[in-house]
């Protein structure tokens, strides 16, 4: 069975899933320069400032601080997804529960990096590893059940035959079976 829609929206969150790490990277790399310090400093305090009703225990610092280390959180955490993805689209076709499961994992830690799109791309595809199956190819057992009935009903038919005449008959099915299907040794 195809399963292109399942690669395309795996690789699709693998993809957002890098933008997320991209846009991590930029507010851990921004927190640090001093210019963003200094501005987010004088922000923040006239925030705190202009709203007298709510005392504020944290400080600039401290938000800094928190979003370099969401930063880094969510770095690490994109990576582990990125990296389930990329197993789960190895495994598309061999193993598509596994890959299911892995993708809906894969899901499940970029919402925690509140990569919303990501975590919708992958739990869709996880969840359409579950629910399509693979079809079988039939081909060969259709017809292979098909003689065999024929087979059944010659045998009815001749009851009263020898034993040896009907083994003949079963030879002779079995050889043709073998001459006209070239997968039967």
């Amino acid at each position: 069975m195809k399963r292109t829609i399942e690669y395309t929206l795996l690789i699709l969150g693998a993809i957002f899933s890098l933008i997320g790490i991209v846009f991590a990277f930029i507010i851990k790399t921004f927190s640090k320069t001093p210019e963003f310090k200094s501005e987010f400093e004088k922000s923040f305090n006239e925030q705190i400032q202009g709203s007298q009703d709510v005392p504020s225990s944290v400080t600039a610092d401290q938000m800094l601080n928190g979003f370099s280390a969401f930063g880094n959180f969510a770095i690490v955490i994109l990576i582990i997804s990125i990296l389930l993805t990329v197993v789960a689209i190895v495994f598309v076709k061999k193993q598509r529960i596994l890959s299911g499961v892995l993708a809906v994992i894969a899901g499940l830690m970029s919402i925690l990096t509140l990569n919303v799109i990501s975590f919708l791309l992958l739990i869709i595809a996880g969840i359409m590893l579950f629910v399509r199956k693979n079809k079988t190819n039939n081909q060969f057992e259709d017809v292979n059940f098909q003689n065999d009935i024929k087979h059944d009903q010659n045998q009815s038919e001749n009851e009263f035959d020898s034993h040896e005449q009907q083994q003949n008959r079963i030879e002779e099915t079995d050889k043709k079976k073998k001459d006209d299907d070239p997968y039967i040794y």
